[in-house]
């Protein structure tokens, strides 16, 4: 808009002017975060103390699958590819070996992409437990399996970024299944995260029978938990959700990670809403919880390899996660 004078601007300009002020606080200047900065949150648990660490999970099972998930024989993981297959297969059987029931009659969902990519199609893994009290209530739990496959010689293992995840997943469905939990429990291993979380806007916008999306109370996310130099892990989504900060406090002192809360506004590069497959179940108004590290050097880079791991800090973030998902409320 031109404005006329420096200092006098006409009554009709003032009215344009102000409502573009308006415009601009509406667009820009979001609430404030109902947790603290994240320096504060640092400087607060800089001398957090040490507890036992809670081994609910088969820790065995975890760094085995997670390992195969970054080796060669899956080969990055790409859809489409050999690798690709060897990877549905050792989910699907995980699933099948922990007693989860399927949809459909299949725990392997495949479905038809946006942005084809060495094949057309894409496969979900999805399998269930039944809750004991609010079965008609449905929390779904969920990581990316897929990762970038081999580009020349390289092969972009993808431990991090989503083996971690995925075997994390795997093993709260074995456990699960033995302590059943008050509402159904949903074990989501999506494909084609990585050529724009197709996987699962296919699920929210296809559910399977009987599910409805009010049937779907939450979500939480599993993407890249196996790395961080100061132990650090977020939970991102307290922004948007904060009644869900109960969860959070409630695990703080139970881990020797330091669970932070951040993420979840901001400018682009920082906001994670809209990063991995919670924000398809974002998009339909389901609240989520993500749980993840920053990026470390080797993200997206045929160097996320297994030996890259610290395996006693992953296994910590995975019963953390565990504790997370006891606590939460349908």
């Amino acid at each position: 808009m031109k404005i006329r004078s420096r200092y006098i601007i006409p009554a009709s300009a003032t009215v344009v002017v102000l409502f573009g002020v308006y415009l601009l606080i509406s667009r820009f200047s979001l609430k404030l975060p109902p947790y603290p900065s994240l320096d504060k949150q640092r400087a607060a648990l800089l001398n957090k103390p040490a507890v036992v660490p809670v081994r609910l999970l088969d820790s065995v099972a975890i760094i085995n699958d997670l390992k195969y998930l970054a080796s060669d024989t899956c080969e990055g993981r790409k859809p489409g590819s050999a690798g690709h297959d060897k990877a549905v297969e050792r989910i699907a059987t995980r699933m099948r070996e922990a007693g989860l029931d399927s949809f459909n009659k299949t725990l392997i969902e495949t479905f038809n992409v946006k942005y084809p990519a060495q094949t057309t199609t894409g496969k979900n893994i999805i399998g269930w437990i039944k809750g004991t009290l609010y079965p008609e209530k449905y929390i779904v739990i969920s990581a990316h399996y897929d990762h970038l496959g081999k580009k020349g010689n390289n092969i972009y293992y993808g431990a991090s970024d989503n083996a971690s995840g995925t075997a994390c997943i795997l093993a709260m469905a074995k456990y699960f299944k033995q302590h059943l939990q008050p509402c159904s429990l949903i074990f989501a291993a999506f494909d084609r995260e990585e050529s724009g979380i197709e996987g699962s806007f296919n699920f929210v916008d296809h559910l399977p029978p009987p599910l409805n999306l009010s049937a779907i109370s939450l979500n939480l996310n599993v993407d890249m938990i196996a790395r961080n130099d100061n132990n650090e892990i977020f939970v991102c989504g307290i922004y948007h959700y904060p009644s869900l900060m109960y969860a959070v406090n409630e695990i703080q002192n139970k881990t020797n990670a330091k669970v932070l809360m951040g993420h979840d506004k901001g400018n682009i590069r920082n906001d994670w809403t809209d990063q991995s497959d919670h924000f398809a179940f974002y998009r339909k108004n389901i609240p989520f919880l993500y749980v993840g590290v920053e990026d470390h050097v080797d993200y997206h880079k045929p160097t996320d390899t297994f030996d890259k791991i610290n395996c006693s800090s992953y296994i910590e973030n995975c019963n953390l996660i565990v504790l997370l998902a006891k606590v939460l409320k349908p």
